[in-house]
This record gives C-alpha cells, sequence and structure tokens, in this order.
C-alpha cells in the first residue's frame, strides 16, 4: 500500500468514523493509531515490528477513561480497512500495555 493511499484511506476512516461515532474523540483515537498503519496494513512491504510512536499511541489509549467509545471507533475503522486483524489484536501485547479491547471482528461486542 503506497503512502498516499494509505493517506487517503486514513482520512476516509476518520471521516466515516466521526459520522459513525458522532464524536472528536474518535478522531483523537484514529490519530493515536494512525503510526501503526505500516505495521497493521495487509501488504508485502510491511513492517515487522510496531513502531515507537505506534506503541505510544496505544498506550496512550489505555489510559484513556472510555473504553467504549475507544472500540466503537477503532471497530468502526479497523472493519473498513485492509489491516491484518490477529495483527492489530496482539497490538496492545506487542506494545507492551494493557489496552482492553476486544478481539476486532464485525460482531464483536464493546460493551464489555
Amino acid at each position: 500500500m503506497s503512502r498516499v493511499t494509505k493517506i487517503v484511506a486514513f482520512l476516509v476512516i476518520v471521516l466515516v468514523s466521526e459520522s459513525a461515532m458522532g464524536a472528536p474523540d474518535c478522531v483523537s483515537i484514529l490519530r493515536r493509531i494512525d503510526p501503526c498503519l505500516p505495521y497493521l496494513v495487509q501488504n508485502p512491504g510491511r513492517e515487522d515490528s510496531p513502531s515507537k510512536a505506534c506503541c505510544d499511541g496505544v498506550a496512550t489509549l489505555s489510559i484513556m477513561p472510555n473504553v467504549k467509545d475507544e472500540c466503537e471507533c477503532i471497530k468502526a475503522s479497523v472493519l473498513l480497512t485492509p489491516v491484518d486483524l490477529p495483527r492489530f489484536a496482539a497490538l496492545p501485547s506487542v506494545c507492551g500495555t494493557d489496552l482492553k479491547i476486544p478481539t476486532i471482528s464485525g460482531d464483536m461486542d464493546c460493551s464489555q
């Protein structure tokens, strides 16, 4: 995935998520995980490990007060982006954070 494609995909995600979630907090959440895209995208040239900026963003998500909003935002955006879902699910562990988000899928339950 080219850099331009990633940027366009991210902007689409932000716009769709902002309208789907109705809260600017979703945009803030997506900006925190944006540095993770080179690690998460499904393509042969992806990074082997998340960057420090990615892990820093994931760490800030782990201390945000509304986990349900984070979950709903990430669910809405990740399902629209060609990311490696098992890699995404393992991201908190790989980054050494305790972010509590259920396994990402179309039917994930964010109320838990």
